[in-house]
């Protein structure tokens, strides 16, 4: 599985934003809806991501104050430097033979990582052009991803990254029952 999906729970809205945690999955988008294969999951400790430059939006700090409580205990356990949790993405993503990456929405997650790997003295694994995004497949296939129940906590990146993955395979079927390729 060349595809995978990345998640993030973030401290802002654009490159150069703190992160709070990392999830990734790997997929294939025509295959059967559900079927996944590796995982990665990795909370990051926002002081490290302070030390190197990366910056909390106070808008986005009052957004978590008003989530779940599960989703906020998710990010507590087992907080990571980013720059070993970035590192281990990395490896993860290279040692699993990813080529393309997926996210929902163009301007989120995958700009965000790329600019703390590269805060982190790192270049991304993949190719600019291998980027990948889930809301440009849901369009073209008229798909909803509201029509997929939710499993797991809103919020988590590895949970938010499966669900996408599935909704992605979902849009696939869809288009291919309607006569896509």
């Amino acid at each position: 599985m060349i595809n995978k999906m990345v998640d993030l729970e973030t401290w802002g809205k654009r490159a150069g934003c703190a992160i709070r945690s990392i999830g990734a999955v790997s997929f294939d988008p025509r295959g059967v809806p559900g079927q996944l294969g590796a995982e990665f999951y990795c909370n990051v400790s926002r002081e490290s991501c302070e030390e190197i430059g990366l910056v909390v939006d106070e808008s986005t700090k009052k957004w978590w104050e008003k989530q779940g409580e599960k989703a906020q205990a998710a990010l507590i356990p087992d907080q990571r430097p980013v720059r070993e949790a970035v590192a281990e993405f990395r490896a993860w993503f290279v040692k699993q033979r990813g080529i393309f990456i997926w996210s929902q929405g163009a301007g989120f997650d995958e700009p965000i990582i790329s600019a703390v790997m590269e805060a982190c003295g790192m270049t991304p694994p993949w190719k600019y052009w291998d980027v990948r995004d889930t809301r440009t497949a849901y369009d073209i296939c008229e798909f909803s991803p509201f029509s997929v129940k939710r499993v797991g906590v809103a919020h988590h990146a590895l949970h938010d990254a499966r669900h996408q993955a599935i909704c992605v395979q979902r849009a696939h079927a869809c288009l291919r029952k309607n006569g896509g390729s």
